[in-house]
């Protein structure tokens, strides 16, 4: 089978011009949840009572769940009101397991910070509130930066089973191109390179950002 390297180009190019769309709803999808993470972290992590046993029934249920069921759920619950966008239900599905990871994440690094450290505030007056942001976020930071840089990723993963329910992303996109002449495998690699070059960049970036984090920490942060 001869491939067209001139059509892998164009379809290339005319992937390219999702990636803004794409990366919005999949950083929007992060932060959501992010937003939503760091809650059901702290109550576990303080162990709220009956607060928490919600969190992690709902961390339970979360992780179980595939993408593509979330998507088929919530467009069945949402798309009969024609003014509810796609793009909405996906953000909200690949909300539905950044929180989980998010949370984790949260907690896990809440987690390795020495607990005597707590107490030493505490024994000097501060509030719970202080301890947070003055003693524990300045620790964590170090700690979450690796496991946010897969979360998204795994995000932007998250995107191309989108198209099962109308979302026009990277793939989608580079495959519009190949409908005239079913030029299909010059369309996958095409979006393969894009996905590749957006992957190599966040992680990068990340490792900037984990290295500067770490640099201005004492011992790593931790």
């Amino acid at each position: 089978m001869d491939f067209d390297f001139v059509f892998m180009l164009k379809a290339m190019a005319e992937a390219g011009t999702a990636i803004p769309y794409s990366l919005l709803i999949a950083f929007s999808a992060v932060l959501a949840g992010m937003v939503l993470g760091l809650p059901i972290a702290l109550v576990r992590f303080y162990r709220v009572p009956v607060v928490c046993t919600a969190a992690a029934i709902w961390i339970t249920i979360a992780k179980a769940l595939p993408n593509i069921l979330v998507y088929f759920i919530l467009f069945a619950l949402l798309a009969q009101e024609r003014s509810f966008p796609v793009a909405l239900i996906t953000i909200i599905g690949i909300t539905v397991a950044t929180s989980t990871e998010m949370s984790e994440m949260f907690r896990g690094a809440l987690e390795s910070i020495d607990k005597s450290q707590f107490d030493a505030a505490r024994s000097i007056g501060h509030g719970e509130a202080d301890l947070f942001f003055r003693v524990a976020l300045p620790q964590m930071v170090p700690v979450c930066v690796p496991v946010a840089s897969g979360v998204v990723i795994h995000a932007i993963k998250a995107l191309p089973v989108a198209v099962l329910i109308g979302l026009r992303d990277i793939l989608n996109t580079a495959l519009g191109a190949a409908v005239v002449n079913y030029r299909y495998l010059e369309s996958y690699v095409a979006a393969a390179l894009i996905f590749w070059a957006i992957f190599i960049v966040v992680e990068k970036s990340f490792l900037l950002v984990e290295k500067r984090f770490r640099y201005n920490s004492p011992k790593g942060g931790v």
